[in-house]
């Protein structure tokens, strides 16, 4: 699982996008520049203002608005403030009756400063009442959805624009001149920063006053459901004493106070309730059993919610991850108040968590030290958990210790949770009693949307948008792909992923898209145009969106490719059909090998050295055409193993005519005795060729550019951060190092293959 983002670095996406939206002007003057060692040096003042004084008289630009927008930041640097509180004003009487976008947020944002410093120059207040007074006055008149966007934008931490300011002045220091694009950029980005370290501690009280004005919330509500009780934060559009009218809620149904986003569900105009799992609390204190009780639990809440004056009797659940299972578990039964469910990577127990491909990940102890346990974690407060969290994992993977005891070794003790998940590593009754039944599947007529991506965020989600459909076919739900991962879907796409660049139109906002969906659902709004289709995915490297009614595209046909086998040295080629003549290729891996503990496991998405640990490569010829690829690619292994059972793991690469490879899906790892069917374990029979047929639960888009090459990566799984199948065919909890014995050893055959879909854009 990976982990989510720091504020900081969540800010510092919101300050590239934000310094990059407003355009510069193009000039050929450079300005004289001889930045200070450190954005908080005594200098640092000093200079920007001279910087921006000599900017001021010779700055043109085309665009009115764009030209008051800089201008105003070049003003306030230069400490002419009235005249920026004037630029500002200006710019804010011309987008009146426009769209609210980056100019108008600027003005406002500008705007509360500049006035507050005018004030405070002329002696009539202190900067903190002055400011207190300019926020109140800019942010009180706008709308709720206007007024969240300044508060969150206010809310970046100084921190997010100083590590983008030091880098640019050790670049400029070199050089000892900036062109004027870039010079304006670097005064806005000083301003942000300067400007935050004024007022940034004066933020929680104005907020505070602010959403009090304007929002009614209850924390810590007591709901009665069977056999205890349940808490919940409500909170609604309005004043208290205003007389407002039933409106529609969002639930989403949580163990993560991290989640708690009712308040933003209220800005979108409806009531937003966060009720926490059976056991936990809104501070996130108490002991939780995941997964048992939720379903029926968010019925109880979902009924109560109905029953409230405030409530017009319709509730739609959202939901990432965890929350995203609790919103089916609450489906399946049907309570009659649930109109639709909106989901982000739902969590599937057993398919996805604790285990994938049935192989048991660490993160898993992790997990539910974190979110399920009433102790502190286990890291404290070590600045760096993740790295702690590694090490951790290095402990076990350097021991002798069979996977039984990896709670000891991660968490210092016995954790009966994880006892348990161990118990159970095939998806038995135990998992699937927590998730909906065929019978169960074939009765939710309600709407859904699901949300998923190709980097690790579709396991999940397409387990359920599969099952929903194979039992009820004529099913409302729609289901949208693109190149994201859990975090970058629910914290907002940013223009990078680990190292690719996203193309424009994947820069999609898609929490916001969700409330979009849900305005459609509750309110007759028009449906988004991303989502016309049951399946909406974006094609990587076309910079478009393909629309279908399923993920199996009829018309398309299917691009099979045969392992190669004639070749005894690496890379192995891609064929279009099987080698001929015998041979096979051939990877030994020594599973009692420690020796590469220390070395990362690199989850770019975009490198230039293929990460062949423990794997072999297969080119294919270069492509004669553009050629679309869409779908989940599955195959059949024609192999000779010398172990009764293998953790196999798959990538898929496009190597481009830059030399460069891009990672098509996240990599993909399965157990293979259960591959293609997860209830019941059968052992490969060793020494004797078989076939194994597979299909990864990841999914891809993208157009492969004429002359590039597809590129396979077939290996056997030795991980620190999780299970390790030494193929004995002893439970793999059981097994240790000493079942190692000596190294394994796999023969791909002739007929071995992969395909995916495929066709010309």
């Amino acid at each position: 699982m990976r982990r989510p983002e720091s504020t900081v670095s969540r800010a510092r996406r919101a300050v590239t996008r934000l310094i990059l939206a407003l355009p510069a002007w193009a000039s050929a003057a450079d300005f004289g520049f001889r930045p200070p060692p450190d954005p908080d040096d005594a200098a640092a003042a000093y200079l920007m203002r001279d910087l921006a004084e000599r900017i001021l008289p010779v700055y043109q630009e085309a665009d009115t608005d764009v030209f008051l927008a800089n201008l105003t930041a070049l003003q306030i640097v230069s400490g002419a403030y009235r005249a920026a509180s004037d630029s500002s004003g200006s710019l804010r009487s011309r987008r009146q009756g426009k769209p609210f976008d980056i100019l108008v947020e600027r003005a406002i944002l500008d705007g509360i400063y500049a006035r507050a410093r005018t004030v405070e120059a002329e002696g009539r207040l202190g900067f903190a009442e002055a400011y207190a007074r300019s926020f109140r006055e800019l942010v009180s008149p706008l709308d709720n959805a206007q007024a969240e966007a300044i508060m969150a934008r206010l809310a970046i931490p100084p921190d997010a624009f100083r590590e983008p300011l030091r880098q640019a002045f050790d670049l400029w220091r070199a050089k000892g001149s900036l062109p004027e694009a870039d010079a304006l950029a670097l005064v806005r980005t000083w301003h942000s920063y300067q400007s935050r370290r004024a007022f940034g501690a004066l933020l929680p009280g104005l907020f505070a006053a602010e959403n009090r004005a304007r929002y009614v919330a209850q924390a810590e509500v007591t709901i009665p459901v069977r056999g205890g009780v349940i808490y919940a934060n409500v909170v609604r559009p309005g004043r208290v004493d205003d007389a407002l009218g039933a409106l529609p809620a969002l639930l989403r149904f949580t163990l993560d106070p991290a989640e708690d986003d009712a308040r933003q569900s209220a800005v979108k105009g409806f009531v937003g309730v966060t009720a926490y799992v059976r056991g936990r609390t809104p501070d996130g204190k108490g002991a939780v059993w995941p997964f048992v009780r939720d379903g029926e639990d968010a019925a109880a809440v979902i009924d109560w919610i109905a029953q409230q004056a405030w409530s017009d009797g319709r509730v739609c659940m959202i939901g990432d991850g965890y929350s995203g299972y609790t919103a089916w578990a609450a489906a399946r039964l049907r309570p009659a108040a649930l109109k639709a469910i909106a989901t982000i990577a739902p969590m599937a127990p057993g398919i996805d968590f604790p285990m994938a491909g049935q192989i048991f990940r660490n993160a898993m102890v992790r997990w539910a030290h974190e979110h399920t346990s009433d102790e502190l974690p286990r890291t404290g407060t070590d600045a760096n958990p993740d790295a702690a969290w590694q090490a951790l994992d290095a402990r076990w993977y350097r021991g002798n210790r069979p996977y039984w005891d990896i709670d000891r070794v991660l968490i210092g003790k016995r954790s009966k949770l994880i006892r348990t998940w161990l118990t159970h590593p095939s998806h038995d009754r135990y998992w699937q009693k927590f998730l909906p039944s065929a019978q169960q599947f074939a009765r939710i007529d309600i709407p859904v949307l699901s949300v998923a991506g190709y980097y690790g965020a579709d396991a999940g989600a397409l387990y359920f948008h599969d099952e929903h459909r194979r039992n009820r076919p004529q099913a409302d739900t729609t289901l949208l792909l693109g190149p994201y991962d859990a975090a970058s879907i629910r914290l907002g796409t940013a223009p990078a992923l680990r190292g690719y660049t996203l193309d424009p139109v994947a820069r999609v906002d898609l929490p916001e898209l969700r409330y979009q969906w849900l305005h459609h659902i509750l309110n007759g709004a028009e449906k988004p145009s991303l989502l016309i289709d049951r399946i909406n995915y974006q094609v990587m490297g076309a910079d478009q969106w393909r629309h279908e009614p399923t993920l199996e595209v009829p018309e398309r046909t299917r691009l099979r490719l045969y392992l190669g086998t004639g070749e005894r040295d690496e890379p192995h080629r891609l064929l279009p059909s099987p080698s001929e003549g015998g041979g096979s290729a051939r990877l030994s891996v020594d599973l009692a090998d420690r020796r590469d503990v220390g070395i990362p496991w690199p989850d770019a998405l975009r490198v230039k050295q293929l990460p062949t640990r423990n794997s072999l490569s297969f080119v294919g010829d270069p492509l004669p055409e553009d050629t679309e690829i869409f779908g989940s690619l599955r195959g059949v292994f024609d192999i000779t193993p010398s172990r009764q059972d293998l953790d196999f793991n798959i990538s898929l690469y496009e190597l481009t005519q830059s030399g460069e490879y891009q990672l098509l899906f996240e990599p993909y790892d399965f157990r293979a005795s259960y591959a293609g069917h997860r209830v019941r374990r059968r052992l490969l029979r060793a020494g004797v060729r078989q076939l194994l047929s597979f299909t990864t639960e990841r999914v891809t888009a993208r157009r492969l550019a004429a002359g590039s090459r597809i590129v396979l990566l077939v290996g056997l799984d030795k991980r620190p951060d999780r299970q390790i199948n030494y193929g004995s065919g002893k439970d793999v909890n059981s097994e240790t190092i000493a079942d190692a014995k000596w190294p394994v050893r796999v023969r791909w055959h002739a007929r071995s293959h992969v395909e995916i879909q495929a066709g010309k854009p």
